[in-house]
Protein backbone atom coordinates (compact mmCIF):
# COMPACT_ATOMS: atom_id res chain seq x y z
CA UNK A 1 0.00 0.00 0.00
CA UNK A 2 2.78 2.49 0.58
CA UNK A 3 4.06 2.09 -2.46
CA UNK A 4 0.13 3.18 -3.66
CA UNK A 5 0.81 6.68 -2.00
CA UNK A 6 4.33 7.02 -2.99
CA UNK A 7 3.34 6.26 -6.75
CA UNK A 8 0.32 9.02 -6.38
CA UNK A 9 2.60 11.45 -4.77
CA UNK A 10 5.27 11.13 -7.68
CA UNK A 11 2.79 11.55 -10.34
CA UNK A 12 1.54 14.77 -8.51
CA UNK A 13 5.46 16.04 -8.00
CA UNK A 14 6.62 15.44 -11.49
CA UNK A 15 3.59 15.66 -13.65
CA UNK A 16 1.53 18.07 -11.89
CA UNK A 17 -0.21 19.39 -15.29
CA UNK A 18 -0.80 15.95 -16.73
CA UNK A 19 -2.23 14.83 -13.44
CA UNK A 20 -4.69 17.49 -13.39
CA UNK A 21 -5.87 16.99 -16.77
CA UNK A 22 -6.38 12.97 -15.82
CA UNK A 23 -8.20 13.80 -13.50
CA UNK A 24 -10.71 16.66 -14.79
CA UNK A 25 -10.94 14.17 -17.86
CA UNK A 26 -12.33 11.43 -16.09
CA UNK A 27 -14.47 13.05 -13.76
CA UNK A 28 -15.75 14.91 -16.92
CA UNK A 29 -15.89 11.54 -18.95
CA UNK A 30 -17.82 9.94 -15.66
CA UNK A 31 -20.17 12.31 -15.32
CA UNK A 32 -21.07 11.96 -19.32
CA UNK A 33 -21.61 8.18 -18.83
CA UNK A 34 -23.95 8.73 -15.37
CA UNK A 35 -25.86 11.45 -17.43
CA UNK A 36 -26.20 9.53 -19.88
CA UNK A 37 -27.74 6.48 -18.12
CA UNK A 38 -30.15 8.82 -16.47
CA UNK A 39 -31.25 10.09 -19.58
CA UNK A 40 -31.31 6.43 -21.27
CA UNK A 41 -33.56 4.88 -18.01
CA UNK A 42 -35.65 8.13 -18.68
CA UNK A 43 -36.67 7.87 -22.25
CA UNK A 44 -36.90 4.02 -22.00
CA UNK A 45 -39.25 4.65 -19.04
CA UNK A 46 -41.00 7.13 -21.11
CA UNK A 47 -41.66 5.00 -24.44
CA UNK A 48 -42.96 1.96 -21.94
CA UNK A 49 -45.44 4.50 -20.15
CA UNK A 50 -46.84 6.07 -23.42
CA UNK A 51 -46.14 3.29 -25.99
CA UNK A 52 -47.15 0.10 -23.95
CA UNK A 53 -50.29 1.33 -21.60
CA UNK A 54 -49.00 -1.40 -19.03
CA UNK A 55 -52.05 -4.41 -19.18
CA UNK A 56 -54.36 -3.41 -16.38
CA UNK A 57 -56.28 -6.36 -13.85
CA UNK A 58 -59.13 -4.14 -14.31
CA UNK A 59 -60.78 -5.34 -17.39
CA UNK A 60 -62.97 -2.41 -17.75
CA UNK A 61 -60.50 -0.46 -18.30
CA UNK A 62 -59.03 -1.74 -21.31
CA UNK A 63 -60.38 -0.08 -24.61
CA UNK A 64 -62.62 -1.51 -27.29
CA UNK A 65 -63.49 -1.38 -30.67
CA UNK A 66 -67.43 -0.78 -31.25
CA UNK A 67 -69.63 -1.02 -33.87
CA UNK A 68 -72.23 1.64 -34.75
CA UNK A 69 -74.63 -1.45 -35.50
CA UNK A 70 -74.89 -4.97 -34.21
CA UNK A 71 -76.32 -8.26 -36.42
CA UNK A 72 -80.01 -8.44 -36.79
CA UNK A 73 -81.83 -10.44 -39.14
CA UNK A 74 -81.37 -8.89 -42.36
CA UNK A 75 -77.73 -9.02 -41.75
CA UNK A 76 -76.26 -12.54 -41.09
CA UNK A 77 -72.96 -13.58 -39.94
CA UNK A 78 -71.85 -16.81 -40.07
CA UNK A 79 -68.41 -18.05 -38.58
CA UNK A 80 -67.35 -18.61 -42.08
CA UNK A 81 -66.60 -14.48 -41.85
CA UNK A 82 -65.22 -14.18 -37.90
CA UNK A 83 -63.24 -17.49 -38.00
CA UNK A 84 -60.78 -15.71 -40.52
CA UNK A 85 -61.43 -12.50 -39.16
CA UNK A 86 -60.00 -13.43 -35.62
CA UNK A 87 -57.25 -14.73 -37.00
CA UNK A 88 -56.23 -12.11 -39.26
CA UNK A 89 -56.91 -9.62 -36.26
CA UNK A 90 -54.35 -12.29 -34.10
CA UNK A 91 -51.70 -11.47 -36.89
CA UNK A 92 -52.09 -7.93 -36.98
CA UNK A 93 -52.45 -6.99 -33.13
CA UNK A 94 -52.96 -10.46 -31.36
CA UNK A 95 -50.24 -9.94 -27.82
CA UNK A 96 -52.26 -6.32 -27.93
CA UNK A 97 -55.45 -8.00 -27.20
CA UNK A 98 -57.12 -8.40 -24.13
CA UNK A 99 -59.85 -11.09 -25.15
CA UNK A 100 -62.37 -11.10 -27.94
CA UNK A 101 -66.20 -12.33 -27.01
CA UNK A 102 -68.86 -13.22 -29.31
CA UNK A 103 -71.81 -16.09 -29.24
CA UNK A 104 -71.53 -18.63 -32.10
CA UNK A 105 -73.76 -21.70 -32.49
CA UNK A 106 -75.57 -20.92 -29.57
CA UNK A 107 -72.63 -20.95 -27.66
CA UNK A 108 -70.82 -18.20 -25.65
CA UNK A 109 -67.24 -17.81 -27.01
CA UNK A 110 -64.07 -15.96 -24.95
CA UNK A 111 -60.83 -16.03 -26.80
CA UNK A 112 -57.54 -14.38 -25.30
CA UNK A 113 -54.23 -14.23 -27.12
CA UNK A 114 -50.44 -15.78 -26.05
CA UNK A 115 -48.82 -16.59 -29.29
CA UNK A 116 -51.66 -17.69 -30.90
CA UNK A 117 -55.56 -18.13 -29.97
CA UNK A 118 -56.98 -19.79 -26.92
CA UNK A 119 -60.19 -20.09 -24.84
CA UNK A 120 -59.50 -17.39 -22.16
CA UNK A 121 -59.20 -19.69 -18.82
CA UNK A 122 -62.71 -18.51 -17.18
CA UNK A 123 -61.74 -21.25 -14.57
CA UNK A 124 -60.12 -19.50 -12.56
CA UNK A 125 -62.25 -16.31 -12.80
CA UNK A 126 -65.53 -18.61 -11.87
CA UNK A 127 -63.70 -20.13 -9.17
CA UNK A 128 -63.00 -16.22 -7.97
CA UNK A 129 -66.31 -15.61 -8.41
CA UNK A 130 -67.58 -18.53 -6.29
CA UNK A 131 -69.25 -20.28 -9.39
CA UNK A 132 -66.95 -23.14 -10.19
CA UNK A 133 -68.02 -26.57 -9.04
CA UNK A 134 -65.23 -29.19 -10.47
CA UNK A 135 -63.00 -30.77 -12.74
CA UNK A 136 -60.94 -28.22 -15.08
CA UNK A 137 -61.57 -25.80 -18.25
CA UNK A 138 -60.95 -25.88 -21.92
CA UNK A 139 -57.03 -26.09 -22.44
CA UNK A 140 -54.78 -24.81 -24.78
CA UNK A 141 -53.97 -28.03 -25.97
CA UNK A 142 -57.69 -28.71 -26.16
CA UNK A 143 -58.22 -25.61 -28.42
CA UNK A 144 -55.44 -26.78 -30.77
CA UNK A 145 -56.54 -30.41 -31.58
CA UNK A 146 -60.19 -29.17 -31.74
CA UNK A 147 -61.12 -31.80 -28.97
CA UNK A 148 -64.77 -33.00 -28.05
CA UNK A 149 -64.53 -31.79 -24.64
CA UNK A 150 -67.30 -29.52 -22.77
CA UNK A 151 -68.00 -27.82 -19.57
CA UNK A 152 -71.26 -27.79 -18.64
CA UNK A 153 -73.40 -26.06 -15.84
CA UNK A 154 -73.60 -28.85 -12.72
CA UNK A 155 -77.21 -28.18 -12.17
CA UNK A 156 -77.86 -30.29 -15.63
CA UNK A 157 -76.59 -33.12 -14.74
CA UNK A 158 -78.82 -35.95 -13.79
CA UNK A 159 -77.60 -37.96 -10.57
CA UNK A 160 -76.62 -34.14 -9.14
CA UNK A 161 -77.77 -35.05 -5.36
CA UNK A 162 -76.66 -38.65 -5.87
CA UNK A 163 -73.25 -38.22 -6.93
CA UNK A 164 -72.36 -34.91 -6.51
CA UNK A 165 -74.51 -34.10 -3.15
CA UNK A 166 -74.66 -30.30 -4.07
CA UNK A 167 -77.75 -28.28 -3.17
CA UNK A 168 -78.56 -26.52 -6.91
CA UNK A 169 -81.02 -23.70 -7.10
CA UNK A 170 -84.46 -24.71 -6.06
CA UNK A 171 -85.93 -23.27 -9.37
CA UNK A 172 -83.56 -25.50 -11.53
CA UNK A 173 -83.55 -28.93 -12.01
CA UNK A 174 -81.70 -31.19 -14.34
CA UNK A 175 -84.93 -31.83 -16.23
CA UNK A 176 -85.08 -27.78 -16.88
CA UNK A 177 -81.57 -28.67 -19.43
CA UNK A 178 -81.58 -29.96 -23.00
CA UNK A 179 -78.58 -31.37 -22.98
CA UNK A 180 -77.38 -33.42 -19.97
CA UNK A 181 -74.76 -35.35 -19.16
CA UNK A 182 -74.34 -38.68 -18.86
CA UNK A 183 -71.82 -41.69 -17.58
CA UNK A 184 -70.36 -44.85 -20.47
CA UNK A 185 -66.90 -46.34 -19.30
CA UNK A 186 -66.43 -44.17 -16.52
CA UNK A 187 -66.70 -41.06 -17.94
CA UNK A 188 -69.06 -38.43 -18.55
CA UNK A 189 -70.37 -37.68 -21.66
CA UNK A 190 -73.34 -35.23 -23.15
CA UNK A 191 -74.43 -34.82 -27.05
CA UNK A 192 -74.69 -31.50 -28.28
CA UNK A 193 -75.95 -30.57 -31.57
CA UNK A 194 -72.18 -30.67 -32.83
CA UNK A 195 -71.66 -34.51 -31.84
CA UNK A 196 -70.86 -36.03 -28.34
CA UNK A 197 -68.59 -34.19 -25.84
CA UNK A 198 -66.65 -35.59 -22.83
CA UNK A 199 -67.72 -33.40 -20.04
CA UNK A 200 -64.08 -32.38 -18.04
CA UNK A 201 -65.53 -29.64 -15.96
CA UNK A 202 -68.72 -28.31 -14.09
CA UNK A 203 -69.65 -24.62 -13.17
CA UNK A 204 -72.70 -23.58 -11.11
CA UNK A 205 -73.95 -20.89 -13.59
CA UNK A 206 -77.68 -22.50 -13.82
CA UNK A 207 -78.53 -20.79 -17.51
CA UNK A 208 -78.93 -23.71 -20.09
CA UNK A 209 -76.36 -21.31 -22.47
CA UNK A 210 -73.88 -21.81 -19.97
CA UNK A 211 -71.99 -24.70 -21.75
CA UNK A 212 -68.26 -24.10 -23.12
CA UNK A 213 -66.67 -25.99 -25.87
CA UNK A 214 -63.85 -25.16 -27.89
CA UNK A 215 -64.45 -22.72 -30.56
CA UNK A 216 -62.24 -24.85 -33.13
CA UNK A 217 -65.30 -27.29 -32.84
CA UNK A 218 -68.12 -24.99 -34.39
CA UNK A 219 -68.48 -25.61 -38.19
CA UNK A 220 -68.30 -22.71 -40.56
CA UNK A 221 -71.58 -22.07 -40.85
CA UNK A 222 -72.39 -21.37 -37.06
CA UNK A 223 -74.58 -18.76 -36.71
CA UNK A 224 -72.78 -15.68 -35.21
CA UNK A 225 -75.49 -13.36 -33.04
CA UNK A 226 -73.33 -10.65 -32.36
CA UNK A 227 -69.94 -9.26 -33.59
CA UNK A 228 -67.02 -9.92 -32.29
CA UNK A 229 -66.46 -7.67 -29.49
CA UNK A 230 -62.65 -6.68 -28.75
CA UNK A 231 -60.96 -5.42 -26.35
CA UNK A 232 -57.64 -3.64 -26.45
CA UNK A 233 -54.88 -4.00 -23.00
CA UNK A 234 -52.63 -2.08 -24.58
CA UNK A 235 -52.22 1.17 -26.85
CA UNK A 236 -51.50 0.45 -30.47
CA UNK A 237 -49.18 2.72 -32.76
CA UNK A 238 -51.03 4.14 -35.37
CA UNK A 239 -50.03 1.85 -37.84
CA UNK A 240 -51.32 -1.36 -35.95
CA UNK A 241 -54.57 0.85 -34.83
CA UNK A 242 -55.15 1.47 -39.03
CA UNK A 243 -54.53 -1.90 -39.41
CA UNK A 244 -57.19 -3.16 -37.23
CA UNK A 245 -59.80 -0.72 -38.81
CA UNK A 246 -59.15 -2.13 -41.60
CA UNK A 247 -59.84 -5.47 -41.00
CA UNK A 248 -62.52 -4.44 -39.39
CA UNK A 249 -64.09 -2.86 -42.25
CA UNK A 250 -62.66 -6.16 -44.76
CA UNK A 251 -65.00 -8.29 -43.21
CA UNK A 252 -67.75 -6.27 -41.60
CA UNK A 253 -68.30 -3.18 -44.00
CA UNK A 254 -68.95 0.18 -41.99
CA UNK A 255 -70.29 -1.29 -38.98
CA UNK A 256 -67.18 0.30 -37.25
CA UNK A 257 -67.78 3.11 -35.68
CA UNK A 258 -65.02 5.45 -36.67
CA UNK A 259 -66.16 8.30 -34.58
CA UNK A 260 -66.18 6.49 -31.81
CA UNK A 261 -63.30 5.30 -32.06
CA UNK A 262 -61.38 8.55 -32.74
CA UNK A 263 -61.31 8.37 -28.59
CA UNK A 264 -59.12 5.25 -28.76
CA UNK A 265 -55.63 6.50 -27.62
CA UNK A 266 -53.06 5.60 -30.62
CA UNK A 267 -49.30 5.68 -29.55
CA UNK A 268 -47.62 8.32 -31.82
CA UNK A 269 -44.87 6.75 -33.85
CA UNK A 270 -42.92 9.97 -34.27
CA UNK A 271 -42.63 10.86 -30.31
CA UNK A 272 -41.40 7.20 -30.52
CA UNK A 273 -39.11 7.68 -33.12
CA UNK A 274 -37.74 10.55 -31.36
CA UNK A 275 -37.99 9.24 -28.02
CA UNK A 276 -35.27 6.18 -29.45
CA UNK A 277 -32.93 8.73 -31.09
CA UNK A 278 -32.45 10.47 -28.31
CA UNK A 279 -31.97 6.91 -26.20
CA UNK A 280 -29.75 6.02 -28.71
CA UNK A 281 -27.38 8.99 -28.72
CA UNK A 282 -26.97 8.81 -24.78
CA UNK A 283 -25.21 5.41 -26.03
CA UNK A 284 -23.35 7.11 -28.31
CA UNK A 285 -22.15 9.48 -25.40
CA UNK A 286 -21.53 6.92 -23.18
CA UNK A 287 -19.44 4.59 -25.15
CA UNK A 288 -17.10 8.29 -26.66
CA UNK A 289 -16.70 8.79 -22.96
CA UNK A 290 -15.80 4.85 -22.52
CA UNK A 291 -13.24 5.44 -25.39
CA UNK A 292 -11.86 8.63 -23.58
CA UNK A 293 -10.96 7.21 -20.25
CA UNK A 294 -9.63 3.65 -21.38
CA UNK A 295 -7.43 6.76 -23.91
CA UNK A 296 -6.73 8.56 -20.92
CA UNK A 297 -5.41 5.18 -19.27
CA UNK A 298 -3.09 3.74 -21.72
CA UNK A 299 -1.78 7.66 -21.97
CA UNK A 300 -0.70 7.81 -18.25
CA UNK A 301 0.69 4.03 -18.75
CA UNK A 302 2.45 5.16 -21.31
CA UNK A 303 4.44 8.51 -19.55
CA UNK A 304 5.08 6.12 -17.07
CA UNK A 305 7.29 3.80 -18.65
CA UNK A 306 10.63 4.69 -17.46
CA UNK A 307 9.42 4.84 -14.21
CA UNK A 308 7.79 0.85 -14.99
CA UNK A 309 11.26 0.12 -16.46
CA UNK A 310 13.28 1.22 -13.54
CA UNK A 311 11.19 -1.60 -11.51
CA UNK A 312 11.39 -3.97 -14.06
CA UNK A 313 15.39 -3.93 -13.93
CA UNK A 314 15.65 -3.72 -9.81
CA UNK A 315 13.58 -7.46 -9.79
CA UNK A 316 10.16 -6.16 -9.44
CA UNK A 317 8.19 -9.05 -11.39
CA UNK A 318 5.93 -8.45 -14.01
CA UNK A 319 2.72 -9.54 -11.73
CA UNK A 320 3.80 -7.27 -9.00
CA UNK A 321 4.50 -4.45 -11.19
CA UNK A 322 1.04 -4.68 -12.85
CA UNK A 323 -0.85 -4.74 -9.16
CA UNK A 324 1.01 -1.84 -8.28
CA UNK A 325 -0.34 -0.08 -11.24
CA UNK A 326 -4.16 -1.59 -11.09
CA UNK A 327 -4.56 -0.50 -7.48
CA UNK A 328 -3.58 3.21 -8.57
CA UNK A 329 -5.28 3.61 -11.69
CA UNK A 330 -8.55 2.14 -9.44
CA UNK A 331 -8.03 4.30 -6.57
CA UNK A 332 -8.19 7.19 -9.03
CA UNK A 333 -11.21 5.67 -10.67
CA UNK A 334 -13.01 4.99 -7.00
CA UNK A 335 -11.95 7.99 -5.79
CA UNK A 336 -13.07 10.31 -8.81
CA UNK A 337 -16.54 7.87 -9.09
CA UNK A 338 -17.41 9.20 -5.53
CA UNK A 339 -16.34 12.80 -6.48
CA UNK A 340 -18.83 12.83 -9.25
CA UNK A 341 -21.57 11.04 -7.99
CA UNK A 342 -21.67 13.58 -5.20
CA UNK A 343 -21.49 16.25 -7.66
CA UNK A 344 -24.20 14.84 -9.96
CA UNK A 345 -26.72 13.67 -7.57
CA UNK A 346 -27.01 17.28 -5.10
CA UNK A 347 -25.99 19.56 -7.83
CA UNK A 348 -26.65 18.59 -11.20
CA UNK A 349 -29.52 16.42 -10.45
CA UNK A 350 -31.81 18.89 -8.87
CA UNK A 351 -31.62 21.01 -11.82
CA UNK A 352 -32.45 18.68 -14.49
CA UNK A 353 -35.67 16.99 -12.81
CA UNK A 354 -37.97 19.07 -13.75
CA UNK A 355 -36.23 18.62 -17.71
CA UNK A 356 -36.60 14.93 -17.64
CA UNK A 357 -40.01 13.76 -15.25
CA UNK A 358 -38.16 9.69 -14.89
CA UNK A 359 -34.36 10.82 -14.47
CA UNK A 360 -34.25 10.94 -10.56
CA UNK A 361 -35.72 6.97 -10.74
CA UNK A 362 -32.59 5.79 -12.16
CA UNK A 363 -30.52 7.17 -9.36
CA UNK A 364 -30.65 5.31 -6.30
CA UNK A 365 -28.03 3.78 -4.21
CA UNK A 366 -29.14 0.39 -5.60
CA UNK A 367 -28.54 2.82 -9.43
CA UNK A 368 -25.15 4.14 -8.69
CA UNK A 369 -23.89 1.09 -6.84
CA UNK A 370 -24.67 -1.16 -9.60
CA UNK A 371 -23.66 1.81 -12.57
CA UNK A 372 -20.32 2.11 -10.66
CA UNK A 373 -19.66 -1.87 -10.10
CA UNK A 374 -19.75 -1.66 -13.92
CA UNK A 375 -17.32 1.06 -13.85
CA UNK A 376 -15.05 -0.79 -11.94
CA UNK A 377 -14.97 -4.34 -13.32
CA UNK A 378 -14.92 -3.21 -17.24
CA UNK A 379 -12.13 -0.33 -16.13
CA UNK A 380 -10.05 -3.22 -14.44
CA UNK A 381 -10.18 -5.62 -17.51
CA UNK A 382 -9.41 -2.68 -19.93
CA UNK A 383 -6.34 -1.66 -17.78
CA UNK A 384 -5.11 -5.21 -17.54
CA UNK A 385 -4.82 -5.23 -20.70
CA UNK A 386 -2.73 -2.41 -21.40
CA UNK A 387 -0.83 -2.62 -18.52
CA UNK A 388 0.10 -6.43 -19.62
CA UNK A 389 0.71 -4.87 -23.21
CA UNK A 390 3.07 -2.86 -21.61
CA UNK A 391 5.33 -4.53 -19.16
CA UNK A 392 5.62 -7.50 -21.90
CA UNK A 393 8.26 -5.81 -23.34
CA UNK A 394 11.92 -6.03 -21.84
CA UNK A 395 13.21 -2.91 -19.68
CA UNK A 396 15.55 -2.03 -22.51
CA UNK A 397 12.72 -1.49 -25.00
CA UNK A 398 10.39 0.14 -22.68
CA UNK A 399 13.13 2.88 -22.44
CA UNK A 400 13.56 3.28 -26.26
CA UNK A 401 9.75 3.04 -26.99
CA UNK A 402 8.96 6.64 -28.09
CA UNK A 403 4.83 7.19 -28.67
Amino acid sequence: MRYLFRNIIQFVKHSKVIFAVFVICEITSLMLIIFSYGIYQNYSQQVKDIASDKPTSNELEWKTFDFSSDIDEDNPVSNEKVLPFIYELGEAIGDKIGEITFNCGGYYITLDYDNGWQMKRLGDILMRQGEWHSGRFISREDYDSAAKVCVAPIECYKEIEDELNYDYDDEVSPKDFKYRPYDKDGKKYIDLPEGTFEVVGYTKMSSSYDYFIPYTVLPLDAKVTNLPYVQIKQILYQKEYNKAVNIFKKYFGDRIDSDENSDMPVYDEEVLKSFKTKMTISIIIAIISSINIAALFKFVIEIRRKQMSIFRINGCTKNKLRRMLILEMLFYSIVNSAVCISIFHFVILPRIVDMFPYISLAYTLKGYGLLILIYLAVTYIIQNIMIISSISRSPVKMLKVRR
